[in-house]
């Protein structure tokens, strides 16, 4: 039935509007925002039943009726100055609110691995989970639902209605400066964590906005670049996770990329938006821009409307001089712009209603009693998110008699940027390994070379910051790189622990016993760590990414050459001089980049990216995607299939694991597909399916996975649809994308479309 009036209100065009009027003090503000946010009395932001300016007995005001019908009923009250003002936000992170009818503001924040407090109005404290990167590092699809729904419950004790997160953009390239936001090198890995999460999140009546729709997966020139990629790149890599959280999660909300996408804003694009969201998956909830999209292109206005677009952020200043110049025109043309309004503005409150977000209370404090909880799963997240490398001689776990000198900077926690999550209470490295070791742990960041020789085992910290708008050069950090060969040759015995979401040179690995990739891991790192160290918790974390020998391996070493130099920087810097005004540039970017000009970012790799890439081009790797070390020791065999394609859609794939060490650990088997002839090239090997197992010492267990029609197929640019070809398939399993121990043969004898 919700359907049927939603259809029928769009062939009306009178359809369910997002709109909200944007006051400040009872005064509409419909072009412009204050820069900074506005001190708000958040015992005003009540829910319609409680507001006295709601209109008795009106269909919207009463949550009994259905979401469309509310809707409808609410845009039908609306001018014309309030429509306009929904189709924009306000005061920086809320959208407007429409006082005259009893509707409060929407607060929103970022960011994916927690909420910044910085973004929200209550600021009492929000837990620092890990981030999207480490989550998915642990392969853990459950763990992923679990993270989401706590991060909800956060949102509710502080108010935040929509959340800006979670990153679902691709790790295209290694240098990517908010990697550590997104969820790494394969598709089916980030769509399976992203639609866990968003299930999750979703629970509590939150709306996730995944981002960045679509190809925003580097931050050079983030805002006038262009990423360039053929229709089967964008179907068979970039589009699945959208697919995934629209069609499984049910997700409320996205937000497009900074970017253009061959050449068309993101935030403006009706392909992506209008036509593949919201037609072909089926997407009905809200499509907010980031905060600086429509604003570098004025001249693009008209595009806005059709793409369907629902909300610019953080205001709507540029996008209602349009308008205004657009109905000066005539009568006529007021008209036609207003009915294109109340289709721009409908899904925004749609999902408002769907939500229960305008009939439930701005913040419930009873929520802050299941932040103790957060913090257990914190630790669980890290503890099963860190990657064993290298364990040389079994350095690790150590002993706790060994004496232990823990050395380098602080670690970092979170990465930069609107994904910055400050959390409380912390429990870093040297707090946690106290516990533990005691007076056997020594703390100091830059030791003399005796101290370091003397020690039984040296710990050292390792860092690479990132955040958002500049990407990382692969070199970095080129001082505490030369420092640790310089403590590697003091000490025979050292444990790296990389904190970084960014690979970087590692020709030092050869000098250095143990190496565990520990991320950001938020503010329960310190037990985690030294829970893995002890060997209390066995590592299980698998690399979500590959690890290259050199950045010159990847797919575009050269994607940010500006001149034949890379430029790293995306935040802005060249936007007034971008725009034809006197913005401050250097000169290899003015020599290089014309005002207004579009910087093109080819993905000339196409769909061999990521492991696929060096699958191809036969360059090896000095980690493999999938990889991760354990205390213990696993073994596969009875690889097993029962093919029903044909009857039921699906192919059920078993095998057997067992734990042959003397610890209990947890393994991640990696599914992957290969089509030994096709009409078209396909990458050596596809990851399909995974699951986590956990095995006591001794124990064997049968793991299940199924198959479907999509894991077999490729996208046939002729038909413009997904196609499976008869033949030969090998269904490949193991603990690693380059060493898949088992290996099935699958016949399909005839296509499927």
């Amino acid at each position: 039935m919700k359907f049927f009036l939603i259809a029928v209100l769009f062939t009306s065009v009178l359809l369910l509007p997002y709109s909200i009027k944007a006051q400040t003090e009872k005064k509409v503000n419909t072009t412009t925002n204050a820069p900074f946010m506005v001190n708000i009395d958040i015992s005003t932001l009540k829910p319609i039943s409680e507001n006295e300016n709601a209109v008795k007995n009106a269909t919207y005001a009463d949550n009994t009726q259905c979401a469309a019908e509310r809707t409808l009923d609410l845009i039908r009250r609306l001018t014309f100055e309030e429509k306009l003002a929904l189709s924009g936000g306000w005061n920086r992170f809320l959208t407007s609110g429409v006082e005259r009818l009893g509707i409060r503001p929407v607060s929103m924040a970022d960011a994916s691995q927690g909420v910044r407090l910085q973004t929200a109005l209550v600021k009492d404290k929000s837990t620092s989970f890990p981030g999207m990167l480490p989550l998915a590092s642990t392969w853990n699809i459950s763990l992923a639902e679990k993270i989401g729904q706590s991060i909800g419950e956060e949102c509710r004790a502080l108010g935040v209605d929509i959340l800006l997160g979670p990153g679902v953009n691709m790790q295209r390239l290694s240098v990517g400066g908010r990697n550590f936001e997104y969820m790494g090198e394969d598709p089916l890995l980030t769509s399976r964590v992203a639609t866990s999460y968003v299930k999750g999140l979703q629970k509590q009546g939150i709306i996730a906005v995944a981002k960045h729709f679509i190809g925003n997966d580097q931050d050079f020139c983030r805002h006038i670049s262009s990423s360039n990629m053929d229709e089967r790149t964008l179907r068979e890599v970039y589009l699945l996770p959208w697919e995934s959280i629209i069609k499984e999660a049910g997700c409320k909300g996205i937000m497009t990329g900074n970017n253009f996408m061959n050449g068309i804003p993101c935030s403006m694009n009706k392909l992506l938006i209008a036509d593949i969201l919201r037609k072909e998956f089926g997407f009905t909830g809200l499509a907010m821009t980031d905060w600086q999209n429509t604003s570098y292109n004025p001249g693009l206005q008209y595009l806005v409307m059709p793409s369907g677009e629902t909300l610019l952020m953080p205001d709507n200043s540029t996008f209602a001089k349009y308008i205004y110049e657009q109905i000066a025109m005539s009568a006529e043309r007021r008209s036609e712009i207003e009915l294109m309004l109340e289709k721009m503005i409908c899904p925004t409150l749609l999902t408002l209603f769907e939500t229960g977000v305008y009939d439930r209370s701005f913040n419930d404090r009873e929520y802050f009693k299941t932040f103790e909880t957060h913090t257990q799963l914190a630790r669980q997240c890290a503890e099963e998110a860190i990657v064993l490398l290298k364990n040389y001689q079994s350095i690790l776990p150590i002993p706790l008699t060994k004496r232990i000198l823990l050395i380098g900077g602080d670690e970092l926690h979170s990465g930069t940027g609107s994904g910055f999550v400050a959390g409380y209470g912390h429990i870093a490295y040297q707090d946690g390994l106290k516990t533990v070791y005691g007076d056997k742990l020594t703390c100091i960041n830059k030791p003399d070379d005796k101290m370091i020789q003397k020690a039984d085992v040296v710990l050292f910290r390792l860092n690479k910051s990132a955040g958002e708008g500049k990407d990382i050069p692969f070199e970095e950090p080129v001082d505490e790189l030369e420092y640790l060969r310089h403590v590697a040759k003091l000490n025979k015995n050292v444990v790296v622990l990389i904190n970084a979401c960014n690979t970087m040179p590692m020709d030092w690995l050869k000098d250095v016993k143990g190496v565990l990739w520990c991320y950001f891991l938020g503010q329960e790192r310190g037990e985690a760590l030294a829970n893995v160290i002890s060997g209390k918790v066995n590592p299980s974390g698998k690399l979500p990414f590959t690890i290259e020998n050199k950045f010159e391996d990847s797919p575009d070493p050269q994607f940010n050459y500006l001149g034949g130099k890379p430029y790293w920087d995306g935040n802005n810097q060249y936007k007034s001089y971008w725009m034809g005004g006197e913005g401050r540039v250097e000169d290899n970017f003015r020599q290089f980049v014309k005002p207004g000009e579009i910087i093109n970012v080819s993905y000339k790799e196409g769909v061999y990216m990521g492991y696929r890439w060096y699958d191809k081009n036969k360059i090896p790797v000095l980690f493999p995607f999938g990889f991760g070390q354990s205390y213990t020791k696993f073994e596969y065999k009875n690889i097993e299939y029962d093919n029903r394609l044909n009857t039921e859609g699906k192919v059920y794939v078993e095998v057997v694991v067992s734990n042959t060490g003397d610890r209990d650990g947890s393994e991640v088997v990696q599914l992957y597909v290969s089509e030994k002839e096709c009409s078209v090239t396909r990458p050596e090997k596809e990851l399909k399916s995974f699951a986590k197992v956990t095995l006591k010492s001794g124990e064997s267990k049968t793991v299940s996975m199924v198959l479907d029609r999509r894991s077999f197929a490729f996208w046939d640019v002729k038909k413009h649809d997904w196609t499976v070809e008869p033949g030969e398939f090998d269904v490949k399993v193991g603990g690693v994308s380059n060493n898949l121990l088992l290996n099935a043969k699958i016949m399909i004898d005839k296509a499927i479309n």
